[in-house]
């Protein structure tokens, strides 16, 4: 079982990934769809730039196991950023995807954090 458990974390670790990657891709290539969303919500072309940038960074950083917790951070606080934006501007109905990210980042950065602890005081307490 704890085998199939560590499976399932990577394989969700690295469609999380592949999420953000092409998420970031696409802002960056500059889609219309990706366009016209940050100018609905009163963003400057830059802005997309650099969190289509900070996405990418975030994604390849979440499968590494020293910078995981990290990269979980940043794309959660972008996450943020986008659940208040679009909040902000009235638009209710496009959060349910950005939250659902933000539940499995958070989840990622505090789990993430409490096994390594757990294996550490195990490795420890066997020597």
């Amino acid at each position: 079982m704890n085998k199939w458990r560590k499976y399932a974390g990577w394989v969700g670790l690295i469609l999380m990934a592949l999420i953000f990657i092409l998420a970031g891709a696409l802002k960056l290539m500059g889609v219309q769809v990706m366009v016209e969303i940050f100018d609905r919500l009163g963003y400057p072309a830059w802005f997309r730039i650099a969190i289509g940038v900070l996405e990418i960074v975030g994604a390849f950083a979440l499968p590494i196991r020293h910078t995981s917790r990290y990269a979980a951070f940043l794309l959660a606080l972008i996450m943020i950023g986008a659940i208040t934006s679009t909040i902000i501007n009235g638009q209710i109905v496009n959060v349910v995807l950005p939250v659902v990210l933000l539940f499995f980042l958070i989840w990622i950065a505090v789990v993430g954090k409490s096994v390594k602890y757990h294996k550490l005081n195990k490795e420890t307490m066997t020597s």
